[in-house]
């Protein structure tokens, strides 16, 4: 499962005190993790059919607390490597990038003047300087920023189906945002072909 290879990704690199936003079939989820990561904190999204990937976040502010922490979407398999080198990398505020890559559905980003500046799925190609793998490293400071965010989105605006990076783009403003190069592999999984193309690129494991 995408959510195991995650979480061994975060044991493999000394990372434990964990946290899953549930939603759609949670108790199927409650169940596999209680069983092989008991230690792993299961946070439930009432809502999840209605809101998005920020609500989703939102709902783990209170149990991050004010700590510096990893944020990544749960469709993504990929190499332990990765977690490897966004917890070596001395930057506090970083967005796992593949540079140089493009995709129409992935969200690309923007540097300039040494400093992300901008991330959405509709950055031309001509400015992005590749694509995120939706695994993010926040500080204390820009952690609490981003939460900012999502909070004016979700109570002062009402408005619950926003993807995190719409927030993201916002903290941009006060934060200093670095790309974290990665090497290894990865594959967003969103339709059974795209679970295909997975399996055949990680079919040496």
């Amino acid at each position: 499962p995408i959510l195991v290879k995650q979480i061994e990704n975060l044991i493999d690199n000394d990372v434990t005190d964990i946290a899953v936003v549930v939603g759609y079939k949670g108790e199927v989820i409650k169940e596999l993790v209680n069983q092989r990561f008991s230690f792993v904190h299961i946070i439930e999204s009432p809502n999840y059919a209605t809101t998005n990937n920020m609500y989703s976040a939102y709902l783990a502010k209170e149990w991050v607390g004010h700590s510096p922490f990893i944020m990544m979407n749960g469709d993504v398999f990929f190499d332990s490597v990765i977690i490897k080198d966004l917890c070596d990398n001395e930057a506090n505020d970083l967005i796992c990038t593949d540079v140089g890559q493009y995709m129409e559905e992935s969200m690309k980003v923007v540097e300039q003047n040494g400093r992300l500046t901008e991330i959405s799925k509709d950055i031309p190609r001509e400015l992005a300087l590749g694509v995120s793998i939706d695994v993010y490293k926040f500080s204390e400071q820009s952690g609490g920023s981003f939460f900012e965010k999502c909070f004016e989105y979700i109570h002062g605006k009402r408005e619950v189906n926003l993807w995190s990076e719409v927030a993201l783009n916002d903290t941009f403003k006060v934060h200093r945002f670095l790309p974290c190069h990665i090497r290894g592999r990865w594959f967003e999984i969103d339709t059974l072909e795209d679970l295909a193309s997975a399996e055949q690129l990680f079919a040496i494991d």
